[in-house]
Formats: structure tokens, C-alpha cells, sequence
């Protein structure tokens, strides 16, 4: 497996760090590194943390040899913001009440290292808390190779007394639940909040968190991390990239005041984040360069696992907590048979769960021959020694689409019913999930999660999901956040709203929103062939049956052989947006390319142009989608332009798309893009972005 090494600032702070950890290694074997003795010349920030009353400013700057440039960005402008002043010194202030993280990204001696600075905001008539001043974490590129030690047991907290239920105002799901790539889905709750994690693969950010207290109206809250490592795959540089890679099926756990989220990132390794503060927290990253392929977390009493399996095999894997803390990895029953496979493949997706007497584990399996979705439940009352019984717990579909309903969490309400979110292989949208009903008392399969629906005199039908489910928790009144418009009007660090995300690792130093303000400008940093290397590509989901993705781009400041414009890609790609040719003169044009990503040499393919652009005249776009709804049908995009945003005409060819494991692994997405092919230095600007 190799040496892993954790960087802590210096020994000191490690060994402190220990001891008030205990903390546990995702290692066979460690090594401590001492800190180089010029690590004091290495930059680092005037302040770790601050303590603000509304209204207040403090200053922050960078310390340390060596610097070139500071950019400094706040995850919460509006409840403290920042502001540059000189080469490495800002000032914070304080705006509302909340709490926010102050980043300076920071290039010294030829490296990039985010630092960061955590802000609690108060109001003037609060009292200040005497918290002491901790140390930011390391950087992302220099991650611990550890996991943290869990302690004793912690009751998840809830509401006294409990609300009561209003049987008139209840939740409905439909199906699906969410007509979006929301895949891999885990959920947890915590008081009356339920918290739900799922897959975004090579995007950043990544591993993202969604809320809800209805288990219906799901709202994209953050992100768990900005990026995972900077190097050419996750880059997009030297011809290298991550697509189909990058974070998969996420598991999330909250045990003893910590939320723990962890992930197996192809081809890296295995990460685990945890913060006591799901919603406005600063995650704190561990890391192995061990995979574990969609491996459950679970915690058992003062016992804490990763489990996954395949082929009908259970592999578990216990974090041993030593003396002195540091700790080992070992496997548990040498990653013994659970049961014969009976025919059964791909038991993937594992979850883990203990309930009563019995610990339980689900998994996505598929029967032999044929590919259908397919929910499988292990259960014991011995973790490590077995014998283990299984049952298949969901074997359905929708009544719309034939291709099963597997893979995901189950979690128990505040009022004891228990719901699971499977998802579903839907075609070019992606993987799309919906809730369905766990029942616990069926006569013959008791104490197994047998899951379902209930009709509409109350009665529990298995293998159903056809019809609208109540869920027994009052509806929240939100609406589902997963897509939003956006005129780019953001202050000096603001971050983007949290529905976009980069394809792949931005580069922020060719990105921004205030050089023009109310614009997304991409500078052409790099001279790439085709759009699946052209970084800082912003990225949304596209929503089903039928969404519209409209942008406006102004490209006075194109060179020739630049391409600007908005995207629909799944597995191929569509594009409607502007190009500049070799003497310089701009048109309107539509084009498309295939599975490009193992080939940066190929180019996109130009299938029609039409008006020329001249000065800083703005370009409108507009994409239609349409996502089947059964099995017949076909999901396409449909490109338009427009000169005044009023009166749109058509152009080019439709894209029929498709969902490939190949590809991208992820459901259809707009992309706003801009690229060189000849020479660096160009940009383009898009004005607005809006769904509909």
C-alpha cells in the first residue's frame, strides 16, 4: 500500500492533535514527517480565525517569503466579505450574522496553496465566545493520510417535544422524486433536517449536500470540497483528465457531534471530510491512497468501518485505534463469502446500517442475464463472524420505466417511519432518483426492510413505486433547488451560486465576475482542440421532461480560432454560440462532437453558420431539451439564437443524446464554455443564464 505521511504544521500541534483525537489511520503502516526547518518562511495568514460583531472590519494579510499573488474570495460574502488591499493584505467585514470562510489563494515560489481563515459573525448585543484560535487545515493539494478516531455513541439529537404531525399538510412525492442526475444517494437526519449526498463525479466542486425536512423538496445547500488534487488529470492539462472519475457514491454519517462524509475517487484513493457543522462548517479532509469502491461508512458503538463488497463477497474494513492514537487498517474476515452469489451480480453501492439486534447491509445487485435494478439486504447479528442471512428488499420499477430501482440510503423520520431514495438509470438525463416506502412488519419477511408503496386505503404493495407516495412529515413548503438563473451580479470573493459547478479544476486565474461586472468571463488561458479540455467551463444539471437553458454571450473579445458559446452534452455534444475563424471575422455558428475525452486532437464538427458579429453586439442562445418519459421516444437537444433575445431562430442539427458509462457517467448538462485554438488570450463574456 506504500508509506502515508500527515503534514500538521509541526510536532507539536500533531501530537496535541492526537491526543485529543485519538485519531485513527486508514494505514498498514505511517510515517511522521517533520516540518522543514524554512516552513516559517512558508505563507501563511495573519489570522486563523476571527470573532466580528456586525458591522466591524478587520484587517488580514499574508505572511511569508516569496509571494506573487494573492486572490482572496469569501464562501459567504454576505455574511463577511473581503476586500484587497495591496499585493497580500485585505480587510474583512462583517455584514450579518452567520458564519463564513475568508480564502487567500496564494502563488510562492512557483506553487498554489489556498489558506484560510474561519469568520464567526454576531450581533452587536451578542456576547463574544472565547474560542480559541485553532489552525486552518492543510491545503487540498497536501491532504492527511488518516482518518479520525470515533468516540462513544451520541443519540441524534431531535426536537422536544415532537411536532405535531398535521395529517392535512402531508409531503407527496411523485415520480421521480427528482427528475435530475441526482445518483449514489445517502441520507441521514439529524433533529427534524434530513441530509442527503450524491455523485458529481470529475465536477467542482464535489461530493455536494442537499437539505430537506420533508424528504420531498430537496435543496442543494454546499459542497463537502472545492477540489481534490491538482495535478493534470483533475487539471485537464498535458492531454490528461478525470471524467468518469472523480468522487463517487458518497456515504454520510453523523456520530457523536461529527457529520462524516467519504467517498472512493477512482484511480486516488479513499476520502473521508468531517465538521461539526454540516450547513456553514469548514470540512476537514482525510485521506488514503487505498480504494474502497463504494464503501459504506459505519460506526458501531466505539467501532468505526468501511464495508463494501462484490460479486456476492463482504469486505469490511475495521480503523483499529491504538495506543497513542495512531492506528491501522485491517480487514475483517479476509473479505469472506456473506452469502452464495445465487446468480446475483454486481453487489455494489453498499450501505450499512444497525437496527435492533440486527446490523443490516443493502446493495445493488442485478439478476443473472439481464440488467435490472435491483435492492439486496444482508443482515446478522454478528458483524465480524457471521452467519449472514439475505433477502432482496425491492425488485420494481416505476410505471413508466422498465429499468429498476436500486442503490441508495434508507433513514428514519422523527415520527419512526422509515423511507429509502433509490434511483434510477432514466437515458440521457442520468441517474435520477425517487423515495419510496420501507416497511418493517410484513408477515413472513419481519425485521427485513421489504420497500414499496402504500395505496391510498393504507395498504403496503412491494415492488411498487407507480403512483404519488405521502410521506408522513409535513410538507416544508420549498421547491426542489438543483437548477437557478443567473445575472453573474456578484461583490469582490463572492462565491457563484451553488448550482454551478467547473468542469473539472477551475483555473482561477482565467475566470471572473467583476473584470466586467455582471458578466462570467473566461479568459483563453491555453490552446486546447475541443471543449471537453476547455477549462472553467460553468456546468448545470438539466431537469426533466422538458427544460430551456438560455444565455447571452458578447465576443468582442475573441481572437481567431476561439469558440464561444453554450453546450448540451451527455455522452456526444451539441453546441450554439459564436465562432471566430482565422481572419478574425465572428459568426453565429452550431456544431457537435462525440466522445472526444481520449482524444484532444479531435476538433468539433461545424454543421451550420449563419450572421456575422460585429463590435460588442450580444449573441442570445437558447437550448431545448426533451427527456423521454417511458421507453419509447428519444431525449434530443434543439439549438436556437437570437439577435435581440425576442425572436429565436433555428440552427444546425438536433442532438439525440445519451447517458454512457464511457463518457462522462453523469446525466445531460448545459455547459457555458469558451476555448482557443490558435492563441491564448481571448475571452468571452456571458451576460445572464436562465432555466425555464
Amino acid at each position: 500500500m506504500g508509506l502515508l505521511k500527515k503534514e500538521m504544521g509541526n510536532m507539536n500541534k500533531f501530537n496535541a492533535f492526537m491526543k485529543s483525537a485519538s485519531a485513527l489511520l486508514l494505514a498498514v503502516s505511517m510515517v511522521i514527517t517533520a516540518v522543514p526547518a524554512d516552513a516559517a518562511k512558508a505563507p501563511k495568514l495573519s489570522k486563523a480565525k476571527l470573532n466580528l460583531v456586525v458591522g466591524a472590519k478587520k484587517k488580514i494579510k499574508v505572511k511569508g517569503n516569496g509571494i506573487k499573488k494573492v486572490t482572496w474570495k469569501s464562501t459567504k460574502a454576505k455574511v463577511a466579505s473581503v476586500k484587497k488591499k495591496g499585493k497580500t493584505k485585505a480587510v474583512v467585514t462583517a455584514k450579518k450574522k452567520g458564519k463564513a470562510v475568508i480564502k487567500a489563494t496564494v502563488v510562492s515560489a512557483g506553487k498554489k496553496k489556498v489558506l484560510k481563515c474561519k469568520v464567526k459573525v454576531r450581533n452587536a448585543s451578542s456576547q463574544p465566545t472565547e474560542a480559541p484560535i485553532v489552525p486552518t487545515s492543510a491545503p487540498t493539494a497536501d491532504v492527511p493520510d488518516y482518518t479520525p478516531a470515533p468516540t462513544g455513541p451520541t443519540e441524534v439529537p431531535t426536537e422536544t417535544p415532537v411536532p405535531v404531525l398535521d395529517e392535512n399538510n402531508l409531503a407527496v412525492a411523485n415520480y421521480p422524486t427528482i427528475f435530475s442526475d441526482v445518483p449514489d444517494c445517502d441520507m441521514i437526519r439529524v433533529g427534524g433536517n434530513y441530509y442527503m449526498v450524491s455523485t458529481t463525479m470529475n465536477m467542482c466542486p464535489g461530493a455536494p449536500i442537499m437539505k430537506s425536512t420533508d424528504l420531498v423538496n430537496w435543496q442543494l445547500l454546499r459542497y463537502t470540497y472545492d477540489t481534490l488534487k491538482d495535478d493534470n488529470r483533475c487539471n485537464l492539462t498535458n492531454g490528461q483528465h478525470m471524467y468518469t472519475n472523480g468522487q463517487w457514491a458518497t456515504s454520510i454519517k453523523y456520530h457523536d457531534g461529527l457529520f462524516y462524509v467519504g467517498f472512493n475517487s477512482n484511480g486516488n484513493g479513499y476520502y473521508i471530510y468531517t465538521t461539526d457543522d454540516i450547513e456553514n462548517g469548514e470540512f476537514t479532509e482525510y485521506y488514503t491512497s487505498r480504494g474502497f469502491h463504494d464503501g459504506g461508512l459505519f460506526f458501531d458503538d466505539d467501532r468505526m468501518f468501511i464495508i463494501w463488497g462484490s460479486e456476492g463477497t463482504r469486505q469490511q474494513i475495521e480503523l483499529v485505534d491504538n495506543e497513542g492514537g495512531v492506528g491501522e487498517i485491517r480487514t475483517i474476515g479476509d473479505g469472506q463469502k456473506s452469502v452464495t452469489p445465487q446468480g446475483w451480480g454486481l453487489h455494489e453501492g453498499c450501505h450499512a446500517y444497525k437496527r435492533g439486534d440486527y446490523y443490516y447491509l443493502t446493495f445493488i445487485g442485478s439478476p443473472a442475464g439481464r440488467w435490472f435494478r435491483t435492492q439486496i439486504c444482508y443482515r446478522t447479528k454478528d458483524l465480524d463472524n457471521g452467519p449472514w442471512e439475505t433477502q432482496v428488499v425491492y425488485s420494481g420499477s416505476t410505471y413508466e420505466y422498465g429499468t429498476g430501482l436500486a442503490q441508495g440510503g434508507w433513514v428514519d423520520t422523527i415520527y419512526g417511519d422509515t423511507y429509502c431514495i433509490l434511483f434510477q438509470d432514466h437515458d440521457a438525463i442520468g441517474r435520477i432518483p425517487s423515495i419510496i416506502a420501507v416497511n418493517w412488519d410484513i408477515p413472513g419477511y419481519e425485521d427485513w426492510p421489504m420497500m414499496g408503496t402504500y395505496d391510498d386505503n393504507g395498504t403496503f404493495i412491494r415492488d411498487r413505486a407507480d403512483q404519488p407516495l405521502k410521506i408522513r412529515l409535513n410538507d416544508s413548503g420549498e421547491e426542489q433547488y438543483v437548477v437557478d438563473d443567473d445575472d453573474f451580479t456578484y461583490e469582490e470573493g463572492q462565491d457563484l451560486k451553488v448550482v454551478w459547478q467547473w468542469n473539472h479544476n477551475p483555473d482561477h486565474d482565467n475566470w471572473s465576475v467583476t473584470d466586467n461586472p455582471g458578466y462570467y468571463r473566461i479568459y483563453n488561458g491555453y490552446t486546447v482542440n475541443n471543449i471537453w479540455f476547455a477549462r472553467n467551463s460553468l456546468t448545470q444539471r438539466t431537469v426533466g421532461p422538458k427544460m430551456t437553458s438560455e444565455a447571452a454571450i458578447v465576443t468582442d473579445g475573441m481572437k481567431p480560432g476561439d469558440y464561444a458559446g453554450m453546450v448540451a452534452l451527455g455522452s456526444d455534444y451539441g453546441m450554439i454560440g459564436v465562432k471566430c475563424d482565422n481572419n478574425g471575422n465572428r459568426y453565429i455558428f452550431q456544431g457537435s462532437g462525440g466522445c472526444d475525452k481520449s482524444a484532444p486532437s479531435n476538433t468539433i464538427r461545424e454543421n451550420a453558420t449563419a450572421d456575422q458579429i460585429s463590435g460588442d453586439t450580444p449573441v442570445y442562445l437558447k437550448i431545448e431539451y426533451q427527456f423521454r418519459t417511458n421507453n419509447s421516444g428519444s431525449d434530443r437537444a434543439q439549438f436556437y439564437y437570437s439577435l435581440d433575445g425576442s425572436s429565436w431562430k433555428k440552427l444546425g442539427n438536433d442532438l439525440s443524446m445519451r447517458f454512457d458509462t464511457g463518457t462522462t457517467f453523469m446525466g445531460a448538462r448545459t455547459w457555458l464554455t469558451s476555448y482557443a485554438t490558435r492563441n491564448a488570450g481571448g475571452y468571452a463574456d456571458f451576460d445572464y443564464y436562465k432555466v425555464y
